[in-house]
């Protein structure tokens, strides 16, 4: 009976030890790059433009420890506004910033962002002079990242879903 126990205590080691592990694993599943799943509507609408929509690259790194990394957010804009005379003109303006995740202590998948201004970097292609209206929505939008909550990822690897904070919904990315 003594050895029937600890072979049942053995077992039972030796499985949380699997689980465990198995867990890390998926902790850092979503290391790669993402990309939103279909182009998001700017809102609020950058000012001057008469729409303008965006998709989100994010790219996760392994760092050298498991609970944190480098990421670096890109947001490519399609802006359409009104030229000196009325005309509408479409333009596209590529944003970006680095910065670092954080696994939240009390939740594997749960994760803090914060973003380096310092390496904003915004440029445009056939935009009109002044990249301030694009650079300001950019730049608030970095506050609705900065905690992503229930951070899944697919079984097959493809797709990458979390909930943000503020405003409260659930995005999807998909493997680039």
């Amino acid at each position: 009976m003594k050895r029937m126990n600890q072979l049942a205590v053995g077992a039972a080691l030796l499985f949380g030890a699997a689980a465990l592990s198995s867990c890390s694993e998926e902790n850092n599943a979503m290391i790669g790059t993402w990309t939103s799943s279909a182009p998001e509507t700017v809102v609020p609408a950058i000012e001057g433009s008469t729409s303008a929509t965006a998709v989100t690259t994010f790219e996760f790194s392994e760092g050298t420890e498991k609970s944190n990394g480098p990421v670096k957010m890109t947001t490519d804009y399609t802006v359409t506004a009104p030229d000196s005379v009325g005309n509408p003109i479409n333009y596209t303006v590529k944003a970006s910033v680095e910065g670092k995740w954080t696994r939240e202590d009390k939740g594997d998948d749960d994760y803090f962002i914060s973003f380096d201004q310092n390496t904003l970097d915004v440029a445009g292609v056939d935009a009109p002079d002044g990249l301030g209206a694009v650079t300001a929505n950019f730049l608030g939008s970095l506050a609705q990242y900065s905690k992503i909550e229930d951070v899944e990822v697919t079984k097959d690897g493809s797709v990458l879903s979390f909930e943000l904070d503020n405003p409260d919904r659930k995005v999807s990315f998909t493997k680039k």
